[in-house]
């Protein structure tokens, strides 16, 4: 089944705006179900609502039940018109928020102008913890310069000359130039090249031509979404992996599924913010996402299910001890919060001087076919970087984070 027809079942399914009781938590999700991250949208569904079915059933937030108003967070426009929509309408309490970088600037500016907090869960653009970060926004996923820290250095193994593939957008472009300091700083690897690819694209055959002709070492690939799905099967129908090196330093799982199981093979590295295999706690929720949803698209949580789910737990739990629903005071406790049940080998922390939620990240590569325990076990974990060893500098930090008014 195609992610574009799985994206508009979910639409489908999410039906008309619910009703809530009065005396409920509200989350409102605007998650992505169309374009190019449509996909992504059935995957954070899973995790927020596993997150919620947990909390509720330990007794909620503040004695209430928690409920969530989902809507496609579409276009950036079409976000924030909803989100305005949902909190005047529908009192929702908090936002969460995917559909890439340029809704969750979008949501970061609607939720600075509103005074209410919005956590973004699956991009993973650098500004968004730079210049466009703000008191009341926060970034689930590792920003552009953690990947790069983490995964460069494992890249630099695989040979001497790159390639970049890079999305002609924000996250693209923030990936590429990021990776680009880390092996200025490495210094052993040349870089021979850089062809943008514009939003949308679906035949890349002259920019492979272009890469085979460059002949380097590893090309690494900043595409993402659908997109990223239809180069990686033109590099396999063209066989470049057999010319070079094929490394991916933000992999979703939902393009190993789409792609088929042999293609993998053509892929030698690949970083990924989540892996079951890391932990005990990651294999556990594996198997509560497998019991729950046994005919899921996805058989195992991907990387957006899992930073869903974390989202909505460090925020309610945030609520929960700060006794109160009201943004001020959730914030204040966000920016002190560790979350032990992170899923992964250290605790969540959130870095109050940015609202970056700093969190590990894994580096995998293909698993050979027998030794797979099942269809799904791709991957197999090469190291897992610590957030604490990745995140940039807090000096570095440039958002503004002044007080509330």
């Amino acid at each position: 089944m195609k992610f574009t027809k799985l994206a508009a079942i979910a639409l489908i399914s999410l039906g008309a705006t619910a009703t809530y009781a009065q005396d409920s938590v509200k989350i409102g999700a605007l998650i992505p179900l169309s374009g190019n991250y449509g996909f992504l949208g059935v995957s954070e569904r899973y995790g927020i609502d596993m997150a919620l079915e947990e909390i509720n059933a330990g007794g909620g937030v503040l004695g209430r039940q928690v409920e969530v108003q989902y809507e496609d967070s579409g276009t950036a426009a079409q976000a924030t018109r909803k989100a305005t929509r949902m909190l005047q309408n529908d009192g929702v309490d908090f936002f969460v928020n995917g559909g890439g970088s340029s809704v969750s600037t979008a949501m970061a500016e609607f939720a600075a102008r509103n005074k209410v907090i919005d956590l973004a869960l699956d991009p993973n653009s650098e500004e968004l913890v730079r210049g466009k970060a703000n008191r009341y926004f926060f970034l689930v996923p590792p920003p552009s310069s953690m990947i790069a820290n983490a995964f460069v250095p494992e890249v630099a193994k695989l040979g001497d000359s790159v390639f970049f593939l890079t999305h002609d957008y924000s996250y693209g472009i923030a990936q590429t130039t990021e990776q680009r300091r880390v092996l200025e700083e490495i210094g052993d690897v040349e870089e021979v090249g850089e062809i943008r690819i514009p939003l949308g694209t679906r035949d890349f055959s002259s920019q492979i031509i272009a890469v085979r002709n460059a002949k380097p070492d590893v090309l690494i690939v900043n595409v993402a979404g659908i997109d990223s799905t239809a180069l990686l099967e033109q590099i396999w129908e063209f066989g470049l992996y057999n010319d070079m090196q094929v490394a991916i330093p933000l992999l979703d799982f939902e393009d190993s599924w789409a792609i088929g199981a042999d293609k993998n093979e053509m892929i030698a590295l690949a970083g990924v913010e989540w892996h079951y295999n890391i932990s005990d706690k990651a294999q556990a929720f594996k198997d509560r996402y497998q019991e729950k949803y046994p005919n899921a698209d996805f058989p195992v949580p991907t990387t957006n299910s899992v930073n869903a789910y974390l989202g909505v737990r460090i925020l309610l739990q945030a609520a929960e001890a700060a006794g109160s629903l009201e943004s001020e005071a959730v914030v204040k406790q966000l920016e002190t919060m560790t979350l032990e049940e992170s899923l992964k080998m250290n605790p969540l922390t959130v870095r109050a001087a940015d609202h970056q939620i700093v969190q590990d990240f894994v580096i995998v590569k293909v698993k050979p076919e027998a030794e797979r325990e099942a269809d799904y076990d791709l991957y197999e974990v090469v190291t897992v970087a610590a957030g604490a060893d990745i995140v940039s500098p807090e000096a570095e930090a440039t958002a503004d984070m002044s007080a509330f008014d």
